[in-house]
């Protein structure tokens, strides 16, 4: 017999998250974030690299229906 949660609470959530690739101004390796609804564009973020864990800037913008992103440093 299979357990089924009856609540919503414990129900697993099916999102959608259009990931987009960014590349660190540091370490210059590429990984990926979600990227905000294109409501919320353009706009800038906080964000620390996913490999070297150095603070950068994060860009979000629309450009041919797509929301891209272009990583930053701090001092740029």
């Amino acid at each position: 017999m299979q357990w089924v949660p009856s609540d919503p609470l414990h129900r697993t959530l099916n999102i959608m998250v259009d990931l987009v690739s960014v590349t660190c101004p540091s370490c210059f390796q590429v990984f990926e974030v979600a990227a905000p609804g294109f409501g919320e564009v353009p706009c800038d973020v906080d964000y620390d690299c996913e490999v070297c864990c150095r603070p950068l800037r994060i860009f979000f913008e629309e450009d041919g229906g797509e929301v891209m992103a272009t990583g930053y440093g701090l001092g740029d």
